[in-house]
């Protein structure tokens, strides 16, 4: 009992001299530690919100800059072609490549008028040339882009109406370029053909749908995806927003013109721009995209 006693006698024994004396008595620690002034806390919240809010400031402007100036599809691609699966039903969605091709394992590439053998892989990622071959058909290999639709005014002009078939072999481009083409097709009464093991994305399908008859052809890849604006600076998100959904109206508007079901548009507004809805045979035929589908 009087060891337990002890240490209690001695702490009333010196908070008793400590009074005696004027001074306060020194109270013996408590674990340690003792509870932060109410200031300190509000103190420490404060700059903690503060912390809070610069790192969201920061993370806004990184993921606005970013979305304005992420390299558009096209800039920074491979350019080797990639074996991929065909599409199917439910299974639609492939990369997009805009200076590549897709390749079913079994396939070299399509066969094009003027060719001797199937365009080199590289060509698919130049601008678009345009090759005469036998009996009226011309092929129509490479990107589709700004200046494209006055290339091809000029070559249809200099060929004194004897064109009548135009083969494409193209990931696409510029839509506006796509459109001008389209529409030069159908007023010369000229078809269109996606022969086997070509490819035909993104503005492409614009282009072929200008066919008077449209032909797509055993394995070909045929696909689209959402139009991007090329604006590259946070001020002209809007501007590039609303350009967009101009040239969206357009081309549905010019499909439907061509005898196209406007449906099958809807899929490219549904389709991010880094990846390609394609479309299986049947689908091609049911949206009347193409008149004429091997094994559609």
């Amino acid at each position: 009992m009087s060891t337990s006693n002890a240490p209690e006698n001695s702490i009333d024994t010196a908070e008793a001299v400590a009074a005696a004396e004027g001074s306060p008595a020194r109270k013996p620690a408590r674990g340690g530690w003792k509870l932060p002034s109410e200031e300190l806390i509000l103190n420490s919240v404060f700059r903690l919100l503060i912390v809070i809010t610069a790192a969201f400031l920061v993370y806004d402007y990184k993921t606005i800059y970013e979305a304005a100036n992420v390299p558009l599809p096209g800039e920074t691609e491979r350019e080797e072609p990639l074996i991929m699966a065909p599409p199917k039903e439910r299974d639609h969605l492939r990369p997009y490549l805009p200076r590549a091709t897709p390749l079913r394992r079994s396939s070299k590439g399509p066969a094009m008028p003027g060719y001797a053998k199937p365009p080199k892989h590289e060509i698919i990622g130049q601008k678009m040339t345009f090759v005469r071959g036998a009996k009226g058909a011309v092929s129509a290999v490479g990107r589709i882009e700004p200046g494209t639709a006055s290339d091809f005014v000029e070559f249809i002009e200099g060929q004194g109406g004897e064109v009548k078939m135009l083969y494409l072999h193209s990931p696409g481009g510029s839509v506006q370029d796509a459109l001008a083409m389209s529409k030069l097709l159908r007023e010369k009464k000229i078809d269109t053909r996606i022969p086997d093991d070509a490819y035909c994305a993104s503005s492409c399908p614009i282009l072929f749908s200008g066919g008077n008859e449209r032909t797509v052809g055993s394995n070909a890849w045929v696909g689209v995806h959402q139009i991007y604006a090329t604006q590259k600076s946070p001020g002209d998100l809007a501007d590039g927003m609303s350009q967009a959904q101009a040239i969206t109206a357009e081309v549905q508007q010019h499909l439907a013109d061509m005898g196209v079901d406007t449906r099958a548009w809807l899929h490219a507004m549904k389709t991010p721009s880094d990846q390609l809805y394609v479309f299986t045979p049947k689908e091609l035929k049911d949206y009347k995209l193409a008149t004429k589908v091997a094994g559609g």
